[in-house]
């Protein structure tokens, strides 16, 4: 069926583009519209299990361990302990190499997914070669 045509396209193509999922404030009830952040129990650039709680959130009812649903690395938190964010809003983003926890961190910084990141984030490629191996 089209899933699998779907993840064969991406696969084909070129595979620079990193994996940056973003968190989302989840609905913890039917009738909650924002919760706010009680806790995270996981800083930027811990190695998250899928399953496993990363964040006490706040809802209207009650306090609840929200799970991730990635394996990978805690890249950036957008909202941090003590703040609200609406249902829907991201909350943080995963890495999902560590490779790519600079990305993640550079996208909850930028406050949007939308904004380009900055050219100069990227180092200068060397304009000197690497030291040539001596001839014997």
């Amino acid at each position: 069926s089209n899933g699998t045509t779907a993840s064969f396209a991406s696969r084909t193509r070129i595979v620079t583009r990193a994996k940056v999922r973003e968190i989302f404030m989840p609905a913890l009830s039917s009738t909650m519209t924002e919760g706010k952040i009680v806790s995270w129990l996981k800083a930027a650039g811990d190695k998250i299990n899928k399953g496993e709680s990363i964040v006490v959130v706040e809802s209207d009812k009650a306090d609840m361990d929200v799970e991730t649903f990635y394996d990978g690395f805690l890249g950036g938190i957008v909202v941090p302990d003590g703040e609200s964010a609406a249902v829907g809003e991201p909350i943080a983003y995963i890495a999902e190499t560590e490779a790519e926890l600079e990305e993640a961190k550079t996208k909850a910084g930028g406050g949007g997914g939308s904004a380009p990141a900055p050219a100069a984030a990227a180092p200068p490629p060397e304009p000197e070669p690497a030291a040539a191996p001596a001839a014997p």
